[in-house]
């Protein structure tokens, strides 16, 4: 193809016939389209002769193949033998073929004929094998020849309009009699303009989302009533859009090698009252795999106010699907493939793309801040929403696509908004460890409830000692269900042993008082009364004092991370309270020894209750000890990290 100036030199008087015969042009390239497509679906449908037809009447109708007998050419088509099959219509689909090659040929011949003359060369070889006395029967030898996308196989028709087609957006380019905001456009109406406009200041408003990309080069040209602006979005040669405008409706022609992009164009319209057609593959099991491609097809009808809105939105989300794939693959890796897609989607709706999120590395750029921020807190081989929890990776992600997308845009070093990432990854960790301390909080005050109960029981100042087992049960039951939530939270992070032993103990502590109040309750109704009670009542204040010391830790330690060291101070100070209290428990605990044995009042049975209920008081003390240590060595590595 030779440069825009020669293109320019060589249209003469024939040039001013090249708008119409682009337009022509672009059409015949639909209906090629379309007839490859219907051959193949006849062909699947032949050998799968059970499965529901695919229909095609809007799209034919679209690309002006309304003749009556192509309605059953997939519905009728039936097995010959293993490699051919009988398909109603399959002989004039095919004679159009070659007409409608040579209908895009000729703004080729008009603009540039030494190009010309090489795709005719093609056209003449290739037109050769659409003869043939075979009426409706057709091999599927001769449509995986027509249909074949790959080059390395050789030449093929599809290849043909393939090329020409690429050709033909060239000339188009290059001999626009006007531009319209940056579209190409061939004469175009006073409406047109109006229309084209709308559809470019959408491409416009996100095109810098693209960060260099090439792409979203668009063409419009005014053919009969309609007019068609097409799009070429990224670099694939099946990634197309056209869009028909005639009246007040809208057609949208959307093709992809991706099914699963494909679905996502179709998401990216929720709520925008567009009509899409069901999603068709167009390459049947048995033709090739790469050759496959997906098309739809969506219509909008609306007064010209809001068909200007559906134009402008049409445009402004076409960058979202540059390298869409590239950057699902790679947000996949870290969250599953349902959720990669819904990120994307969450990117579009809020005009921030991810074309950013591939510039600055994609994958690398979460896998550089997981390595600096969070190594040793993600078990080996665990995906990162396995360790940071589902919605937490979410955010976290949400929020990477945004940062790079707004900071690339403000002009921020690659350096900077790393480092901002990996802040916010850092701050996530130490999210999820504040989680579990906060549940531990939770833990401590359902405990110290109880303590508080035990400890008004053994001054002998409640009369409700008897339903005390109960009510303890119900706290019990509370509390496990916040043991199960944080050690889920711990079982996720890696190295988080200090906060698990955190967790058991204060776990093993609640269990204590548990049997405490269970002792409590089987006191007889008449026994002496003040025999040890001092002694007890002294024992059970330390237990409900050393809660009270590891709630205010737990809390302290919330904050430490932040970077507040009085917190950490206010924590370290009230792990060593506790600590003094286990210690202050202990000889506690040998003077209510003492004293139960030396009441001469009490029987068997009570000496034993009064000093298996000590026993317990000061049991729970002890694994707040192991509690107040364990938190200690958090709080310690949390400074030093």
């Amino acid at each position: 193809m030779t440069g825009k100036s020669a293109i320019a030199a060589r249209l003469g008087e024939r040039g001013l016939l090249l708008p119409s015969l682009i337009g022509e042009a672009l059409q015949a390239n639909d209906r090629i389209k379309l007839r490859f497509s219907l051959l193949q679906e006849a062909l699947a449908q032949a050998r799968n002769p059970h499965e529901r037809p695919a229909t095609f009447a809007a799209e034919r109708q679209s690309a002006g193949l309304g003749e009556a007998q192509f309605d059953a050419i997939v519905s009728g088509a039936k097995a010959i033998d293993a490699g051919a099959i009988l398909a109603p219509g399959a002989g004039a689909l095919i004679a159009g073929i070659k007409p409608d090659l040579a209908a895009m040929l000729a703004p080729v011949e008009a603009a540039d004929p030494t190009a010309a003359a090489s795709f005719s060369a093609r056209l003449e070889r290739l037109g050769a094998s659409l003869a043939g006395p075979d009426g409706d029967a057709v091999s599927a030898d001769k449509i995986s020849a027509m249909t074949s996308g790959r080059r390395e196989a050789g030449d093929s028709l599809h290849l043909l309009v393939m090329d020409l087609h690429k050709a033909i957006n060239a000339i188009a380019a290059a001999s626009a009699p006007e531009t319209i905001d940056g579209a190409s456009a061939h004469g175009a109406t006073p409406q047109d303009r109006v229309r084209i406009a709308a559809f470019m200041r959408g491409v416009n408003r996100t095109r810098a989302l693209a960060f260099g990309h090439p792409g979203l080069g668009t063409t419009a040209v005014r053919t009969g009533a309609s007019l068609t602006i097409q799009n070429d979005i990224g670099t694939t040669d099946a990634h197309v859009l056209v869009v028909h405008v005639e009246g007040q409706s809208v057609a949208v022609t959307y093709t992809d090698v991706h099914r699963i992009r494909a679905k996502f164009f179709i998401g990216l319209f929720a709520g925008q009252d567009v009509e899409f057609s069901p999603l068709t593959e167009h390459e049947s099991r048995g033709v090739g795999e790469e050759d496959v491609f997906y098309l739809l097809t969506g219509r909008f009808s609306g007064a010209e106010p809001a068909l200007l809105g559906f134009l402008e939105a049409l445009g402004a989300r076409l960058v979202f699907l540059i390298d869409w794939n590239k950057a699902r693959k790679a947000l996949q890796i870290f969250t599953g493939k349902e959720a990669a897609a819904e990120l994307l989607a969450f990117a579009a709706r809020h005009e921030f793309g991810h074309r950013a999120f591939l510039e600055l590395g994609g994958a690398d750029l979460v896998f550089d801040s997981v390595r600096k921020v969070a190594e040793g807190r993600i078990p080996y081989g665990a995906r990162l929403d396995d360790a940071l929890g589902r919605m937490a990776t979410r955010d976290f992600l949400r929020e990477v696509l945004r940062r790079s997308s707004l900071g690339l845009s403000a002009g921020r070093s690659a350096r900077l908004i790393r480092d901002e990432i990996q802040a916010d990854l850092s701050q996530r960790f130490q999210s999820a460890e504040a989680t579990l301390l906060e549940l531990v909080v939770r833990h401590l005050g359902l405990s110290r409830m109880l303590a508080g109960w035990v400890a008004d029981m053994t001054s002998g100042g409640a009369a409700d000692w008897r339903r005390l087992a109960a009510r303890s049960a119900l706290l019990e039951k509370k509390a496990d269900a916040l043991t199960v939530s944080a050690r889920e939270i711990a079982g996720r992070l890696s190295g988080a042993d200090r906060l698990l032993r955190l967790v058991n103990a204060v776990e093993n502590a609640m269990d204590s008082l548990d049997e405490c109040a269970f002792l409590i309750s089987l006191r007889p109704e008449k026994e002496a009364a003040g025999a040890a009670e001092a002694e007890l009542s002294t024992l059970a204040g330390i237990g409900l004092e050393s809660f009270s010391h590891l709630i205010r830790a737990s809390e302290a330690a919330m904050l430490a991370p932040a970077g507040q060291r009085a917190d950490a101070t206010d924590a370290l100070r009230s792990i060593d309270a506790v600590l003094d209290a286990e210690h202050r428990a202990d000889a506690a605990l040998r003077e209510a020894m003492r004293a139960c044995f030396g009441a001469a009042s009490l029987d068997a049975r009570g000496l034993t209750l009064r000093l298996e209920v000590a026993r317990m008081i000061e049991a729970s003390t002890d694994h707040l000890a192991h509690a107040a240590l364990a938190l200690r060595d958090h709080v310690l590595k949390e400074l030093s990290a």
